[in-house]
């Protein structure tokens, strides 16, 4: 039972001494404590305000330290931006890398931080300078108990809260005062790759690894080596990349696609090549652990077409087959040539495009047919940029099957339209006849990965490079950006130029951005990911012909362009068809 009168006598005492070092009046005191006492929520008693007022104004109130500080423990959960003279207790979640940087004043200094967690939450602590080195100590790891005092909280850049520690903090490590039984070791939980999202410090997944890719080498802009990795996971809710760097590359030597995997500790980062996805990196705290069972990669299903465009991840559906494209041949990167097939399944609602790669293309191309219905199991949704639309690809643990479905009144896909200036007249010249200068239309589709993108100084004149420039007025100049593909129309192939504005509209991307990241390993994911979309795309190319003796044949520089549109196509048909 707490005896008033002690209570009492202390916060008469604390009163006195702040009134007498301060010269603020009982009234000006008590206002300052019951401001604290609602930024704090109540967590605090009257007592525990005016120590804190008390610290804030330079009161030397040590006698009481240890009593008080006992009193003002609050939960993670309970902080709040802006809130000073923290104390909290928790155990250590993730310890992340030590920074240096440049102070204002021409020196350099240190940063670093670690997720702290207790029952309620986790929290971000961030450290500076000679707090740094708390976080290299051999006791300093992962599920340790650590006790903060003296922080103060802050808005995070991703919109969190953190703790700060500052020149007055401390932290306690293994602190003896403390129950350890209010503070249980943390054990693993795995977020759904669908729920990751930035306000998460860290994630750990659990999934299946569908794809890794080659370690690749750079030369960073300070001069030194590096080197990048990255897999694809998926699990029931979605795919992430996961890339990691340097000598934590090596974490991926022995694992293979198809491996059940889980790996903890990660640092979610909004994607540098889409504003729609977030991507994940590794630590030297992240650990990857090969699982020895199944996970069951099992969507739900969905009864509207047109309800897939508003979902991501692993899903089943089915409808009628509306559209099959002819089996095509394309080139990766590495010179392989695979089969590609593509086709649509509608019902009332909408219609979706479906892609199937390799043998499994050259076996369903002989087997669908339009007008068949069919349900696709475990399909894998996801966004492109190309046709701004969520499309399909089959994973290894999909499967269609060939369904007795009647549905009248199929809809087509409505692809978005560019804002392109020029018509297409529709007169389609075959690649294999071209044999002269000239503007023309080609029909066909993109038949090998895109290698390269190169960006050049030019004139804002002419738009040549500069160096063979000759304009007498140019006072600045400009980067564009230059790249080509192969494009097959059953005929034959041809070369096809995309420059400046036209080029940025196929990459839906700004050159000034992709500057930015040409000399990083981010420029290789670009072409990777850009490469996936558009390979086996379907697309009208408006240009001009000519002869290059460099190839020994005739390219074609592209005026304008556009995604096929299955409804225009039909209706070009049936108007033949009518006359």
């Amino acid at each position: 039972m707490v005896n008033f009168n002690v209570f009492f006598m202390k916060t008469e005492a604390y009163i006195n001494k702040i009134v007498e070092d301060t010269g603020l009046t009982r009234n000006e005191i008590k206002v300052r404590v019951e401001e604290k006492k609602n930024e704090l929520k109540g967590l605090i008693s009257e007592e525990g305000a005016l120590f804190i007022i008390a610290k804030e104004l330079g009161v030397d109130v040590k006698d009481e330290n240890k009593d008080l500080l006992k009193e003002i423990d609050i939960n993670i959960a309970d902080i709040t931006t802006n809130m000073k003279n923290i104390t909290i207790i928790g155990r250590v979640k993730q310890i992340n890398k030590i920074f240096n940087f440049n102070k204002k004043d021409g020196g350099t200094g240190k940063g670093g931080s670690f997720i702290l967690h207790d029952i309620t939450g986790d929290i971000k602590i961030v450290v500076w300078d000679d707090h740094t080195k708390v976080l290299e100590q051999p006791e300093f790891e992962r599920n340790e108990l650590v006790k903060i005092l003296n922080g103060y909280a802050r808005k995070g850049k991703y919109e969190g809260i953190e703790v700060h520690i500052g020149r007055l903090s401390k932290i306690i490590i293994s602190p003896e005062d403390v129950d350890y039984k209010k503070y249980p070791k943390i054990k693993e939980v795995f977020t759904s790759i669908n729920d990751i999202n930035l306000s998460l410090s860290s994630v750990s997944i659990e999934g299946k690894i569908m794809q890794i890719f080659p370690v690749k080498e750079f030369t960073r802009k300070n001069g030194e080596d590096g080197k990048v990795c990255s897999l694809t996971v998926i699990d029931s809710t979605g795919t992430t990349k996961v890339t990691f760097w340097n000598e934590d590359t090596e974490r991926i030597d022995d694992l293979k696609g198809g491996d059940i995997v889980s790996i903890t500790n990660l640092i979610p980062r909004l994607s540098t090549l889409d504003s729609k996805s977030i991507d994940l990196f590794g630590t030297r705290y992240t650990n990857i652990t090969k699982k020895d069972k199944e996970i069951k990669i099992e969507g739900d299903f969905i009864e509207k077409i047109k309800d897939l465009q508003e979902k991501q991840g692993i899903v089943s559906f089915q409808g009628i087959i509306s559209s099959v494209d002819n089996l095509k041949k394309v080139t990766m990167k590495s010179g392989e040539e695979v089969f590609l097939l593509g086709f649509i399944i509608s019902d009332k609602s909408d219609g979706i495009r479906v892609t199937i790669w390799r043998e499994q293309a050259e076996q369903y191309s002989e087997k669908l047919s339009i007008g068949k219905g069919i349900l696709a199991k475990n399909v894998l949704v996801k966004y492109s940029n190309f046709s701004n639309r969520n499309e399909i690809s089959l994973i290894k643990d999909s499967s269609l099957q060939f369904i007795d479905l009647e549905i009248k009144n199929l809809k087509n896909i409505e692809t978005p339209r560019r804002d392109l200036s020029s018509n297409f007249t529709g007169n389609y010249t075959k690649i294999n006849t071209i044999n002269n200068s000239g503007t023309m239309e080609i029909k066909g589709f993109v038949a090998k990965e895109l290698n390269n993108i190169t960006i050049y100084e030019a004139c804002p004149n002419c738009f040549k490079k500069i160096e063979n420039c000759s304009c007498e007025d140019r006072q600045k100049t400009e980067h564009r950006m230059i790249f080509n593909l192969i494009i097959d129309d059953g005929s034959g192939t041809i070369r096809t130029t995309f420059i400046g504005d036209t080029a940025e509209k196929f990459m839906g991307e700004e050159t000034e951005k992709l500057l930015q990241i040409k000399e990083t390993p981010d420029f290789e994911k670009f072409l990777n990911k850009k490469s996936s979309e558009i390979l086996g795309k379907d697309i009208i190319v408006k240009g001009k012909a000519k002869y290059s003796e460099y190839s020994n044949s005739f390219e074609i520089v592209a005026y304008d362009f556009k995604e096929i549109s299955i409804s225009d196509e039909l209706e070009k048909v049936m108007k033949e068809i009518e006359t």
